[in-house]
Order: structure tokens, then sequence, then C-alpha cells
């Protein structure tokens, strides 16, 4: 029972994990943008005054808070 708990916990914050990434690319301000190939990049996005840096593969994004927003602009 505890590892279907446990189970369950896990999926949740990941899924809200995935969709947090997605928000910040879909609904943020694309800063720059550099391609390594047709399905992979690194986007520097503005979203609420915070500026992220994400990586995007494929179907998958990891998006990263940037500690310094004065260095980008």
């Amino acid at each position: 029972m505890r590892i279907l708990i446990i189970f369950i916990i896990y999926y949740f914050l990941s899924i809200s994990y995935v969709y947090s990434d997605l928000r910040i690319i879909r609904s943020g301000k694309i800063l720059e943008s550099k391609p390594y190939s047709i399905n992979e990049a690194t986007l520097i996005v503005s979203l609420s005054k915070k500026i992220y840096i994400c990586s995007v593969s494929n179907d998958i994004t990891k998006c990263i808070l940037s500690k310094k927003r004065n260095a980008i602009n």
C-alpha cells in the first residue's frame, strides 16, 4: 500500500513539473534561442520579471530559473 501511495505522489509531482515547464515556454517571451538540431534547442525565456533557461529535446522540456537577470540583459 505504501508503494502505491508513493507512486501516486511521484506521478502527480512529475506531471506538475512538466506542465509548469510548458507554461513557461508557451506564455513567456523567448529572448534567445540556440538550436542544436531539428529537435533540440536551448531557450532563454522571460516570464513575470524572471528569466528561465529551458532545454527542449523532442518532447522533453526542462526549465531552470536563472539567478542572474542582469547578465542576460
